[in-house]
């Protein structure tokens, strides 16, 4: 099987009177989210570099993402709370001094202590002691507003799919060993569904403690609903570097 190429899934902002695709068009084959499905993820407009993203809150003062999504960014305007973007319950802007980004795929974001409630709300990272949990055939949540590979326009509604984590050994054949490394984590992307572009930084979350397991990262050249894995960053490898950086661990 010839390797296929990966493409980041950050996504250039549309302009601000851009029409809205409906939520059938965004993270392919999904469904809308229902208020409150999904508390702990936000949404993430990239000032200069007109990139948005989606991020997860992972404390009251943190937000992780991806790395490539804080690329050439000044600052960024965080949506909380927002099952519609355009509907947040709060929206603030950081700027760059509160980046960290010394990490190959991940990123972390400080924000002013943010209070909790049914709509903003922290995920749960998986315990220290799962740090070698492959999760292989589990089946997790992933939630985003990035679109389908045909309008690539910017979303308003959060949509969400199921996923089902495959093990590297089955997804090596499709992106080689220097990409499919011990740090990612590959989901199937079954009768076309799967995260799109937009949908970098979507966190991929377990039902059995809400436990973010995974954070989006790439799809294939060849596109979003063709069956192709769909790749992560695998937070199991990276606990150690998110409690150095936050303090924060299971």
């Amino acid at each position: 099987m010839p390797l296929l190429v990966v493409v980041l899934l950050a996504l250039a902002v549309a302009a601000a009177d851009a029409v809205s695709p409906k939520p059938d068009q965004i993270i392919t084959n999904g469904s809308p989210a229902y208020d409150g499905q999904a508390p702990y993820v936000v949404g993430m407009a990239f000032h200069q570099s007109n990139q948005w993203c989606s991020g997860t809150i992972i404390g009251d003062t943190w937000i992780l993402t991806a790395r490539a999504c804080l690329t050439g960014s000044t600052g960024v305007t965080i949506y909380f709370g927002a099952t519609r973007r355009s509907q947040a319950l709060l929206a603030m802007y950081v700027g760059s001094t509160q980046y960290i980004q010394d990490n190959e795929h991940l990123a972390l974001v400080r924000v002013p202590k943010v209070s909790f409630g049914h709509r903003i709300r922290k995920v749960a990272l998986p315990g220290l002691r799962n740090q070698s949990n492959r999760y292989e055939n589990r089946w997790a949540t992933t939630c985003g507003w990035g679109s389908s590979a045909s309008t690539q326009t910017q979303p308003d509604w959060l949509q969400c799919v199921d996923l089902q984590i495959m093990s590297n050994t089955e997804c090596i054949p499709f992106y080689g060993l220097a990409t499919i490394t011990d740090r990612i984590l590959c989901t199937r992307t079954t009768n076309g569904k799967s995260i799109c572009f937009g949908d970098a930084g979507s966190p991929l979350v377990i039902a059995q403690g809400s436990t973010m397991v995974g954070l989006s990262l790439f799809v294939s050249t060849q596109g979003c609903t063709l069956g192709l894995p769909a790749g992560f960053s695998r937070i199991t490898s990276q606990l150690n570097w998110i409690r150095q950086h936050t303090g924060i661990y299971y």
